[in-house]
């Protein structure tokens, strides 16, 4: 079973290295997008199938795990600074622009008396 998790954990560490790297080209190459969805959706059927594993089954495995969080902190990250980015761009361009929130979702803008400049 530990040979299933190793293999898996292996297969997560290569898509995550592949997300890293799309992550970086997408913002000056849009057809890239669609390879990092696909990369993302392997990504959950990945995850999915270690959910279905125990605790035991990850002993021994700590370095790979490590790994993960590591380059999963990295894309978090890249993908982070790609939305600021995008979202200097919008400012710089229009007088509103939509800002985004960790989860990737159009934050809905606070008007209100109290926000206006008087």
């Amino acid at each position: 079973m530990s040979q299933t998790v190793s293999k898996l954990l292996d297969d997560l560490i290569k898509k995550l290295e592949e997300e890293k790297e799309l992550l970086i080209t997408t913002v000056k190459d849009s057809k890239q997008v669609e390879k990092l969805n696909r990369i993302i959706e392997e990504k959950r059927q990945i995850l999915s199938d270690l959910s279905k594993h125990t605790a035991e089954d990850f002993k021994g495995l700590e370095e790979k795990l490590d790994q993960i969080k590591n380059l999963s902190q990295i894309n978090l990250t890249i993908a982070a600074g790609n939305a600021q980015f995008i979202e200097e761009i919008f400012s710089a361009i229009f007088d509103e622009p939509q800002k985004y929130d960790q989860s990737g979702t159009v934050k809905q803008s606070q008007k209100g008396f109290f926000n206006k400049k008087i």
